[in-house]
């Protein structure tokens, strides 16, 4: 199976930095944020990887349980999946370098975006399901099902920084880019992706060792199509 869409984030953030002793005329520093990420997907379209086209059809919102092996459950025909934001399980943490108003740090993040209901279901759960077919008609073995109940990704970033420093003043615009790995996790299965990161914002510094840091950044992947994603069920195709 091929997915094709993008997750990416436009977020406000709220850091606290720590600073530690300098090298070098420098200061290392380490840093955690709370991040609540918005999601940008402008398409998440899904085929069979062997095939040029394939039908995708979304689960009844009237039928009340759970049936995948019954084809006539999965009947909204050009079905896509959606996502929601992501205000609770959204964290950065960095260690970074920083010597005048240059910085260089890693970053960790972790986003999950859980897959969003296009309207009432009968059935809770049953909009995370999706039956892809070879047909635009679909049968008892013409078809099979993916379950995507939510979207993780796991980044690993190498930023550079700048900030703009004001010796009167404990205001600081900064602006950093970045790149690195995303691990995007759909359906339990693990993608690894070459992203990139922007950053933008303003420190205060409370004290020389303590800043609070409002921001907020764009992340975004180079490669947006996922393969291998696992069915659901069990169904085969004649032939």
């Amino acid at each position: 199976l091929l997915v094709s869409g993008a997750v990416v984030a436009s977020p406000m953030s709220h850091e606290v930095a720590s600073e530690g002793s300098g090298v070098m005329g420098g200061s290392f520093y380490v840093s955690a944020a709370y991040s609540p990420a918005f999601p940008s997907v402008t398409s998440f379209d899904m085929r069979e990887s062997s095939r040029e086209t394939s039908y995708v059809r979304g689960y009844d919102k009237s039928v009340a349980t759970i049936d995948v092996s019954a084809p006539a459950n999965f009947s909204k025909s050009g079905y896509t999946f959606a996502f929601s934001k992501n205000l609770l399980t959204s964290f950065d943490g960095a260690v970074g370098y920083s010597l005048g108003g240059a910085r260089v740090e890693l970053e960790a993040s972790y986003r999950r975006f859980a897959t969003l209901a296009d309207g009432q279901y009968a059935k809770s759960g049953a909009e995370s399901l999706a039956a892809i077919t070879r047909d635009a008609v679909i049968t008892e073995n013409n078809y099979f099902v993916v379950k995507i109940d939510e979207i993780t990704n796991t980044s690993v970033m190498l930023n550079g920084c700048y900030d703009v420093l004001h010796t009167d003043l404990p205001v600081s615009p900064y602006v950093c880019a970045g790149i690195g790995a995303s691990f995007v996790d759909i359906s339990k299965q693990v993608t690894t992706k070459l992203a990139y990161r922007g950053k933008v914002g303003i420190s205060y510094q409370f004290t020389p060792e303590i800043s609070l840091v409002v921001g907020g950044f764009y992340h975004g992947l180079f490669d947006e199509s996922y393969k291998d994603i696992p069915a659901h069920n069990s169904v085969k195709f004649p032939g």
